[in-house]
C-alpha cells in the first residue's frame, strides 16, 4: 500500500482505493486516509521543522501524536469533528491547514 503518494484530497484518495483494490490490495476507504494523514503530517512537520526529528503515531483515540526526537510527547492533533478521518471527508484542505497550524504551535514551545 505505501507505493502511492501522499493524497491532497479526498478524491484522490479514492482514486487510490480504487487503484489500489484493482492491484488486489483489498484496502479500505479509512485505511488509506489513515495513511494519508499519518504521512502528510510527516511531511509537514519534515518542511516545517527543517529535518526528520519528529515521529507520528496513532493512538488508541484516533488522533495523531507527535514525538520529539527524545521520544518524547511533543503534541497531539485531536480532530475538529468526530474523527480525522472524517474531518478529511468533510474538509480536505481544511484539515490539512489544522495540522500545519498545530505544527507551528508544537514548534513554537
Amino acid at each position: 500500500m505505501d507505493s502511492m503518494d501522499v493524497a491532497d484530497d479526498y478524491q484522490e484518495v479514492k482514486d487510490q482505493v480504487a487503484i489500489l483494490n484493482a492491484r488486489g490490495a483489498n484496502v479500505t476507504e479509512e485505511q488509506v486516509i489513515e495513511r494519508t494523514l499519518l504521512r502528510g503530517l510527516e511531511q509537514i512537520l519534515d518542511y516545517r521543522m527543517d529535518g526528520t526529528f519528529y515521529n507520528v503515531k496513532w493512538n488508541d483515540k484516533k488522533e495523531l501524536e507527535i514525538y520529539d526526537v527524545y521520544h518524547e510527547l511533543a503534541g497531539t492533533i485531536a480532530p475538529k469533528g468526530t474523527s480525522l478521518v472524517e474531518d478529511f471527508k468533510q474538509d480536505d484542505q481544511g484539515l490539512w491547514d489544522h495540522f500545519n497550524l498545530a505544527v507551528m504551535e508544537i514548534g513554537a514551545r
